[in-house]
């Protein structure tokens, strides 16, 4: 049984006195333990891909199942649960912490909701910045800390939940490229050596090139080498299809 599986996608989203088609017919399947990279430039649809995804939005038109179930049968509270225990984590831009919080207050918090106690909270808190390596700066003021710094606090937000799926949309391009491919690394690390499946969406080829499958998405049409004849063109002029590859 798959993880996640989006069959015959469609979503509108309203413009002016119609309503236009973000994603268009996407069908896809993603298992656990999956790496997947979408490449897609801005307003493409990576963006409500993930949204639909992580069932903050539903489909207008198709059916999106997490393992085995319809999101769209679900209580608005069942969906909810989904992005907290154990389900789906979305880490996403723009976040805007408060100045004087430190890390660990920021991501504890959403713990406490869940009935869990002040000390345990922290507790997992800190499991989970170091595990995307900022433990060090888990009581620093978060204005004090770098743009790199607060990207993986927000990651840390999600892998306090332990997502069986994390979905990340656009990870920043950093002003150092070291400490952009270090990021890189670090996630696609952790998503193979936990079994997590993750799904990386950025208008940039570098964050997905680590990934075991790549897709595109364009005017909200998803496109994949799993598909029979595929040809995946990316902006660095590489071409992907799988069909050629065994010839």
């Amino acid at each position: 049984m798959s993880l996640l599986e989006f069959k015959n996608v469609s979503k509108y989203h309203p413009e002016g006195r119609e309503h236009v088609a973000v994603l268009k017919d996407v069908s896809l399947r993603i298992d656990e333990g999956d790496r997947v990279g979408v490449w897609g430039v801005r307003r493409s649809g990576k963006s409500t891909l993930l949204r639909v995804a992580a069932s903050i939005e539903l489909a207008d038109e198709g059916s999106v199942c997490f393992d085995g179930r319809d999101i769209a049968g679900m209580s608005q509270h069942e969906r909810a649960t989904l992005l907290r225990r154990g389900g789906i984590g979305l880490a996403c831009a723009p976040w805007r912490p408060s100045r004087n919080k430190p890390p660990i207050d920021h991501v504890a918090v959403s713990l406490l909701s869940d009935g869990v106690s002040l000390r345990e909270a922290k507790t997992a808190a800190m499991q989970a910045l170091a595990r995307v390596d900022v433990a060090h700066c888990a009581y620093t003021p978060t204005n004090q800390l770098s743009q790199g710094e607060l990207i993986r606090v927000r990651l840390a937000q999600q892998f306090v939940h332990e997502p069986r799926l994390l979905l990340v949309d656009e990870p920043a391009v950093l002003a150092s490229p070291k400490a952009s491919a270090e990021l890189y690394k670090l996630l696609w690390s952790l998503a193979r050596d936990t079994r997590l499946a993750l799904v990386i969406a950025s208008e940039e080829l570098d964050p997905i090139l680590p990934a075991s499958r790549r897709m595109t998405i364009g005017h909200g049409e998803l496109r994949s080498t799993e598909t029979p004849g595929t040809v995946l063109s990316f902006p660095d002029g590489r071409v992907t299809a799988r069909q050629r590859s065994r010839r």
